[in-house]
């Protein structure tokens, strides 16, 4: 199976010469890697470019200006720009964040996960974060979640889903409409990859209040927007009120919902089937 990776990148470059030679190293090789600046301002694209003229399948594209820093809109757009970019055909399409350093059977795993189960539209490994000389995972994993760092779809899945949406809670959203869709998400927990600057716990009210819109936007009732506001605010240490009183303001202002009633009505059982599975032994 190809396997197609695109890598958003915007200063990253203290990281990304790492996290390109874990990749270029594995055991199973990709097939094309496209690097998309996004306005970078440090040695990123130069680093990229010089490790470009080393390794056919890697390839760099390059911008002037940075894409919207509306939340979840900047690697989303600079993910489509490497997608429209790739040249050769691909069985998995992968979205990488530049700060990962994957171990060098990565690839191999996830080929083989995705050939031994026709079914499967997404999967990925954990992250891990240095703490006290250790890796350990980190706080936001979980063992069912696909972190947007390390997405990779297969190709019936990714078109299922429509690709990416240059939204807030892309990365969760995506999970949902993939098993809307059929399809399995797996995540390995044997397969560890090192996240090197780790995700940021430190959130502002006006980021808290756009979480919360978007368990609204994402067709969650009230008592699971209660819920989902709660749990997020214990995880991330952030504002419960802050969170509610974002989705109770998108639900008084009806805010234009990211997903339909069909996909509002399947992620509402999916979310309280999970909600139960924890609840009853």
């Amino acid at each position: 199976m190809d396997i197609s990776i695109v890598i958003p990148v915007f200063n990253e470059a203290i990281f990304l010469e790492k996290s390109l030679t874990s990749l270029l190293s594995q055991t199973y090789l990709p097939k094309e890697v496209v690097v998309v600046d996004d306005g970078s301002t440090d040695t990123s694209v130069s680093i990229a470019q010089k490790m470009a003229q080393q390794h056919s399948c890697l390839r760099v594209i390059t911008s002037e200006t940075s894409s919207s820093h509306a939340p979840g809109q900047k690697v989303v757009r600079a993910f489509e720009r490497g997608f429209a970019a790739l040249t050769t055909d691909w069985d998995i399409i992968c979205k990488f964040d530049a700060d990962i350093d994957f171990p060098l059977h990565y690839l191999e795993t996830l080929k083989n996960a995705f050939s031994n189960n026709s079914s499967l539209g997404m999967f990925s490994g954990l992250l891990t974060i240095k703490k006290d000389n250790a890796w350990v995972l980190e706080s936001i994993s979980n063992s069912y979640h696909v972190r947007g760092p390390i997405k990779a779809y297969s190709k019936t899945c990714f078109k299922a889903i429509g690709g990416l949406r240059p939204v807030l809670g892309w990365d969760t959203l995506d999970e949902l409409l993939t098993l809307h869709n059929g399809f399995k998400v797996q995540t390995d927990s044997t397969l560890l990859a090192k996240h090197l600057r780790p995700t940021g716990s430190e959130y502002s009210i006006k980021a808290e209040k756009a979480k919360g819109a978007l368990f609204y936007q994402l067709g969650y009732g009230l008592v699971l927007g209660f819920l989902a506001s709660l749990k997020w605010s214990l995880q991330q240490k952030g504002s419960f009120l802050g969170v509610l009183g974002g989705f109770l303001s998108a639900w008084i202002s009806k805010k234009p919902k990211m997903v339909s009633r069909d996909e509002a009505r399947f992620i509402r059982k999916y979310r309280w089937s999970t909600i139960l599975r924890r609840l009853v032994p």
